[in-house]
Protein backbone atom coordinates (compact mmCIF):
# COMPACT_ATOMS: atom_id res chain seq x y z
CA UNK A 1 0.00 0.00 0.00
CA UNK A 2 2.89 1.98 0.67
CA UNK A 3 4.67 1.64 -2.32
CA UNK A 4 1.24 2.31 -4.03
CA UNK A 5 1.02 5.44 -2.43
CA UNK A 6 4.14 6.50 -3.35
CA UNK A 7 3.65 5.69 -7.26
CA UNK A 8 0.57 7.09 -7.69
CA UNK A 9 1.52 10.74 -5.95
CA UNK A 10 4.89 10.46 -7.98
CA UNK A 11 3.07 10.43 -11.07
CA UNK A 12 0.62 12.97 -10.11
CA UNK A 13 3.59 15.56 -8.87
CA UNK A 14 5.23 14.67 -12.23
CA UNK A 15 1.82 14.98 -14.54
CA UNK A 16 2.18 18.37 -17.06
CA UNK A 17 -1.55 17.99 -16.79
CA UNK A 18 -2.06 18.28 -13.25
CA UNK A 19 0.39 21.36 -12.97
CA UNK A 20 -1.47 22.91 -16.57
CA UNK A 21 -5.04 22.44 -15.24
CA UNK A 22 -3.69 23.82 -11.45
CA UNK A 23 -1.95 26.75 -12.73
CA UNK A 24 -4.49 27.98 -15.54
CA UNK A 25 -7.41 27.28 -13.31
CA UNK A 26 -5.63 29.76 -10.70
CA UNK A 27 -4.57 32.39 -13.26
CA UNK A 28 -8.07 32.82 -14.51
CA UNK A 29 -9.25 32.54 -11.57
CA UNK A 30 -7.18 35.67 -10.66
CA UNK A 31 -7.17 37.47 -13.75
CA UNK A 32 -11.61 37.45 -13.71
CA UNK A 33 -11.15 38.36 -9.95
CA UNK A 34 -8.92 41.55 -10.74
CA UNK A 35 -10.99 42.55 -13.43
CA UNK A 36 -14.23 42.29 -11.40
CA UNK A 37 -12.56 44.39 -7.90
CA UNK A 38 -12.57 46.99 -10.58
CA UNK A 39 -16.05 46.59 -12.66
CA UNK A 40 -18.02 46.20 -9.74
CA UNK A 41 -18.33 48.29 -6.07
CA UNK A 42 -18.70 45.46 -3.62
CA UNK A 43 -16.83 44.77 0.11
CA UNK A 44 -13.62 42.83 0.18
CA UNK A 45 -15.71 39.94 1.84
CA UNK A 46 -18.07 39.96 -1.68
CA UNK A 47 -15.07 39.52 -3.45
CA UNK A 48 -13.28 36.57 -1.82
CA UNK A 49 -16.65 34.49 -2.35
CA UNK A 50 -16.75 36.00 -5.99
CA UNK A 51 -13.65 34.21 -6.30
CA UNK A 52 -15.02 30.86 -4.60
CA UNK A 53 -17.74 31.23 -6.92
CA UNK A 54 -15.53 31.93 -10.34
CA UNK A 55 -13.10 28.89 -9.24
CA UNK A 56 -16.15 26.38 -9.08
CA UNK A 57 -17.32 27.45 -12.71
CA UNK A 58 -14.32 27.06 -14.07
CA UNK A 59 -13.55 23.84 -12.97
CA UNK A 60 -16.61 22.75 -14.30
CA UNK A 61 -14.78 22.92 -17.44
CA UNK A 62 -11.37 21.05 -16.54
CA UNK A 63 -12.16 18.43 -14.25
CA UNK A 64 -13.79 16.96 -17.16
CA UNK A 65 -10.66 16.90 -19.13
CA UNK A 66 -8.52 15.61 -15.32
CA UNK A 67 -10.57 12.77 -14.21
CA UNK A 68 -10.58 11.44 -17.62
CA UNK A 69 -6.60 11.27 -17.80
CA UNK A 70 -5.98 10.38 -14.14
CA UNK A 71 -8.72 7.05 -14.41
CA UNK A 72 -9.80 6.06 -17.73
CA UNK A 73 -6.33 7.22 -18.99
CA UNK A 74 -4.54 5.01 -16.61
CA UNK A 75 -6.50 1.81 -18.07
CA UNK A 76 -5.68 3.31 -21.59
CA UNK A 77 -2.07 3.32 -20.58
CA UNK A 78 -2.53 0.29 -18.28
CA UNK A 79 -1.23 1.76 -15.60
CA UNK A 80 -4.01 -0.21 -13.68
CA UNK A 81 -3.19 -3.26 -15.13
CA UNK A 82 0.47 -2.57 -13.81
CA UNK A 83 -0.56 -2.00 -10.63
CA UNK A 84 -2.54 -5.39 -10.16
CA UNK A 85 0.31 -7.57 -11.86
CA UNK A 86 2.40 -6.02 -9.20
CA UNK A 87 0.64 -7.78 -6.47
CA UNK A 88 -1.97 -4.69 -5.26
CA UNK A 89 -5.38 -5.67 -4.36
CA UNK A 90 -8.04 -3.87 -6.12
CA UNK A 91 -9.70 -2.06 -3.07
CA UNK A 92 -6.12 -0.72 -2.48
CA UNK A 93 -5.65 0.49 -6.52
CA UNK A 94 -8.94 2.27 -6.36
CA UNK A 95 -8.77 3.66 -3.13
CA UNK A 96 -5.27 5.62 -3.55
CA UNK A 97 -6.31 6.23 -7.14
CA UNK A 98 -9.41 8.40 -5.35
CA UNK A 99 -7.03 10.04 -2.67
CA UNK A 100 -4.70 11.18 -5.64
CA UNK A 101 -7.66 12.59 -7.37
CA UNK A 102 -9.47 14.14 -4.25
CA UNK A 103 -5.85 15.48 -2.96
CA UNK A 104 -5.34 16.99 -6.49
CA UNK A 105 -8.48 18.57 -6.72
CA UNK A 106 -8.45 19.84 -3.14
CA UNK A 107 -4.79 21.36 -3.14
CA UNK A 108 -6.18 23.70 -6.62
CA UNK A 109 -9.21 24.81 -4.22
CA UNK A 110 -7.74 25.91 -1.49
CA UNK A 111 -4.73 27.47 -3.22
CA UNK A 112 -7.02 29.10 -5.09
CA UNK A 113 -9.04 30.36 -2.58
CA UNK A 114 -5.94 31.56 -0.66
CA UNK A 115 -5.21 33.82 -3.53
CA UNK A 116 -8.45 35.29 -3.81
CA UNK A 117 -8.51 35.47 0.38
CA UNK A 118 -4.96 37.52 -0.34
CA UNK A 119 -6.28 40.13 -3.45
CA UNK A 120 -9.59 40.61 -2.24
CA UNK A 121 -7.93 41.67 1.38
CA UNK A 122 -5.17 43.73 -0.28
CA UNK A 123 -7.71 45.60 -2.80
CA UNK A 124 -10.66 45.99 -0.06
CA UNK A 125 -9.91 44.98 3.33
CA UNK A 126 -11.94 41.38 3.44
CA UNK A 127 -10.26 41.07 6.84
CA UNK A 128 -11.60 43.80 8.52
CA UNK A 129 -14.76 43.94 6.79
CA UNK A 130 -15.45 40.09 8.53
CA UNK A 131 -16.41 39.85 12.19
CA UNK A 132 -16.39 36.03 12.37
CA UNK A 133 -13.05 35.93 10.86
CA UNK A 134 -12.51 31.94 12.19
CA UNK A 135 -16.36 30.58 11.04
CA UNK A 136 -17.04 32.94 8.01
CA UNK A 137 -13.68 32.18 6.09
CA UNK A 138 -10.88 29.50 7.50
CA UNK A 139 -13.95 27.22 8.47
CA UNK A 140 -15.62 28.15 5.26
CA UNK A 141 -12.77 27.47 3.02
CA UNK A 142 -12.05 23.62 3.98
CA UNK A 143 -15.73 22.68 4.10
CA UNK A 144 -15.77 24.28 0.57
CA UNK A 145 -13.18 22.32 -0.69
CA UNK A 146 -14.41 18.97 0.40
CA UNK A 147 -17.57 20.28 -1.09
CA UNK A 148 -15.57 20.90 -4.54
CA UNK A 149 -14.12 17.20 -3.86
CA UNK A 150 -17.16 15.70 -3.47
CA UNK A 151 -19.04 17.47 -6.28
CA UNK A 152 -16.77 16.55 -8.94
CA UNK A 153 -15.93 12.78 -7.78
CA UNK A 154 -19.07 12.12 -10.27
CA UNK A 155 -16.22 12.49 -13.09
CA UNK A 156 -14.30 10.13 -11.09
CA UNK A 157 -16.66 7.63 -11.43
CA UNK A 158 -17.90 8.02 -14.94
CA UNK A 159 -14.61 7.94 -15.85
CA UNK A 160 -14.91 4.05 -14.45
CA UNK A 161 -17.75 3.35 -16.69
CA UNK A 162 -16.15 4.91 -20.59
CA UNK A 163 -12.96 3.06 -21.41
CA UNK A 164 -12.72 5.55 -24.00
CA UNK A 165 -10.61 8.99 -22.85
CA UNK A 166 -12.15 10.90 -25.51
CA UNK A 167 -15.88 10.11 -24.72
CA UNK A 168 -15.01 9.78 -21.20
CA UNK A 169 -13.82 13.81 -21.40
CA UNK A 170 -17.09 15.03 -23.11
CA UNK A 171 -19.27 12.51 -20.58
CA UNK A 172 -17.56 14.57 -17.70
CA UNK A 173 -18.30 17.70 -19.18
CA UNK A 174 -21.59 17.35 -20.45
CA UNK A 175 -22.37 15.84 -16.84
CA UNK A 176 -21.13 18.55 -15.05
CA UNK A 177 -22.51 21.35 -17.22
CA UNK A 178 -25.90 19.95 -16.99
CA UNK A 179 -25.74 19.21 -13.28
CA UNK A 180 -24.73 22.59 -12.23
CA UNK A 181 -27.63 24.41 -14.98
CA UNK A 182 -30.19 21.89 -13.34
CA UNK A 183 -28.72 22.80 -9.72
CA UNK A 184 -28.90 26.95 -10.87
CA UNK A 185 -32.56 26.45 -12.26
CA UNK A 186 -33.62 24.83 -8.90
CA UNK A 187 -31.60 26.73 -6.68
CA UNK A 188 -34.40 29.53 -5.47
CA UNK A 189 -37.52 26.94 -5.33
CA UNK A 190 -38.54 26.28 -2.04
CA UNK A 191 -39.34 22.92 -2.31
CA UNK A 192 -35.63 22.01 -4.47
CA UNK A 193 -34.08 23.25 -1.65
CA UNK A 194 -35.25 20.80 1.16
CA UNK A 195 -32.99 18.26 -0.87
CA UNK A 196 -30.52 20.15 -2.50
CA UNK A 197 -28.80 21.58 0.93
CA UNK A 198 -28.25 17.85 1.28
CA UNK A 199 -26.05 17.21 -1.66
CA UNK A 200 -22.59 18.70 -2.55
CA UNK A 201 -23.68 20.41 -5.46
CA UNK A 202 -26.49 22.16 -3.69
CA UNK A 203 -23.62 22.91 -1.36
CA UNK A 204 -21.28 24.78 -3.39
CA UNK A 205 -24.30 27.49 -4.42
CA UNK A 206 -25.33 27.33 -0.33
CA UNK A 207 -22.35 27.20 1.67
CA UNK A 208 -21.01 30.95 0.06
CA UNK A 209 -24.45 32.68 1.42
CA UNK A 210 -24.84 30.32 4.47
CA UNK A 211 -21.46 29.75 6.50
CA UNK A 212 -23.61 29.14 9.77
CA UNK A 213 -22.52 26.07 12.01
CA UNK A 214 -25.57 24.22 10.89
CA UNK A 215 -24.85 24.30 7.18
CA UNK A 216 -21.06 24.45 8.00
CA UNK A 217 -21.69 20.48 9.09
CA UNK A 218 -24.70 19.24 6.78
CA UNK A 219 -21.81 20.51 3.80
CA UNK A 220 -18.97 18.33 5.40
CA UNK A 221 -21.18 15.30 6.42
CA UNK A 222 -23.04 15.43 2.38
CA UNK A 223 -19.70 15.19 0.94
CA UNK A 224 -18.23 12.58 2.73
CA UNK A 225 -20.76 10.33 2.02
CA UNK A 226 -21.13 11.87 -1.54
CA UNK A 227 -17.33 10.53 -1.52
CA UNK A 228 -18.17 7.32 0.30
CA UNK A 229 -20.72 6.42 -1.92
CA UNK A 230 -18.28 7.26 -4.89
CA UNK A 231 -16.07 5.22 -3.80
CA UNK A 232 -18.26 2.08 -2.93
CA UNK A 233 -19.67 2.63 -6.91
CA UNK A 234 -16.23 2.93 -7.97
CA UNK A 235 -14.81 -0.23 -6.30
CA UNK A 236 -18.14 -2.33 -7.13
CA UNK A 237 -17.37 -1.15 -10.62
CA UNK A 238 -13.47 -2.00 -10.86
CA UNK A 239 -13.78 -5.44 -9.06
CA UNK A 240 -15.88 -6.96 -11.98
CA UNK A 241 -13.35 -5.25 -14.20
CA UNK A 242 -11.77 -8.14 -16.80
CA UNK A 243 -8.65 -6.24 -17.36
CA UNK A 244 -6.96 -7.08 -20.68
Amino acid sequence: MKNLIKWEFKQIFCSKVFWGMGITLILINTLFLCITSVTEECTGFDLFLHGCNEFNSFLLFFIGIYAGIHVTGAFEERKIQAAIMAGNNRFNIIAVKMLSFSLSIGACCMFAMIVSLVIASFVEGTVVLVTDLFREIILRMGAYTLVEISSVSLCFLLSMFVKNLGVAIAVNIVAMLSLNAAGQMLLGKEWAMSFLKYTPLGQTFLLLADASTNNLVISVVASIMGLVVTMALSYVKFRREELK
